[in-house]
């Protein structure tokens, strides 16, 4: 193992333990009723997310990661690229759902006046790109951006994207403890789901070369979820429900369709990337 590989080793080891440990410290704050989240629309926002974005600074600074946001394409965009990340969680839950109902895991309801409902749906995403910038674009930059530079080699791409999507894991570990139905099955698959959709993010980021694009897919993923797909009949806006969580929007069988297109994006990627090196 080179010295180079030696360093990024420490500094996954050291990126662990720190957001670790402001888990911790925002577990104790919370069992002390010290309000740290606090919300922009719908979006909850940590303060957890400002303790990693200033330690991410100080380890950019003392450690010479050499990050600079133009490396992330946070200036660039490109329609074809947001837009078929924002549409593919339409794929995934299409699929989803079509699984779950040749199983009977799943049911139709229909939502309540559902042309109003997709009306609002579709008139609600605006506000969901503007306000999710402070929350979900923040920990794009952070996990996907940053970390993944700090970590990455060019020839483990795959391994590195793991290791952060590992990290994201972590950092949600403090919501998933927190829902009402926190026993050890439904964290371990929420850790899982979160696993998957940071390899879905990484491999978004290696095909487009622009965070905007990760984060495309998260708003689809919250858009598309919201509209579809429900857990429980207490919830009625949604047009399908299931009573199955290895069906749920989080559960199993959407982490293994996650994993099914990082990889179809990568082989992608590759295939991109040979036809520009001809070019």
């Amino acid at each position: 193992m080179n010295s180079e590989s030696i360093g990024k080793t420490k500094l996954f080891y050291l990126l662990l333990a720190l957001v670790f440990l402001i888990l911790l410290g925002s577990e104790v704050l919370f069992q002390m009723g010290v309000r740290t989240q606090y919300y922009a629309w719908e979006f909850k926002f940590d303060l957890k997310t400002i303790a990693i974005g200033v330690l991410c600074y100080v380890i950019n600074r003392k450690f010479n990661v050499g990050f600079e946001i133009r490396k992330i394409g946070l200036w660039s965009w490109s329609w074809r690229d947001n837009l078929l990340a924002f549409f593919s969680p339409l794929l995934l839950f299409t699929t989803l759902i079509a699984a779950a109902l040749i199983v009977k895991a799943a049911t139709y309801q229909g939502a309540d006046n559902p042309t109003t409902f997709l009306l609002a749906t579709i008139f609600d995403v605006p506000a969901t790109l503007f306000f999710s910038i402070f929350v979900v674009l923040l920990e794009e930059i952070l996990f996907r951006g940053f970390m993944f530079n700090a970590i990455s080699n060019e020839r483990r791409f795959f391994i590195s994207a793991l290791l952060v999507s590992c990290l994201w894991g972590v950092y949600s570990l403090g919501d998933l403890l927190h829902n009402q139905d926190s026993g050890i099955v439904s964290v371990l698959s929420g850790f899982i789901n979160s696993l998957s959709i940071g390899l879905v993010c990484s491999a978004f980021l290696l095909y487009s070369k622009s965070i905007w694009v990760s984060y495309s897919f998260r708003i689809g993923l919250l858009t598309f979820s919201a509209a579809l797909l429900s857990r429980g009949q207490e919830e009625s806006n949604t047009f399908f429900v299931t009573n199955f969580a290895s069906f749920s929007s989080s559960g199993i069988v959407l982490s293994f369709l996650n994993f099914v297109l990082a990889a179809i994006l990568l082989k992608l990627s590759k295939i991109r990337q040979t036809a520009f090196e001809i070019k």
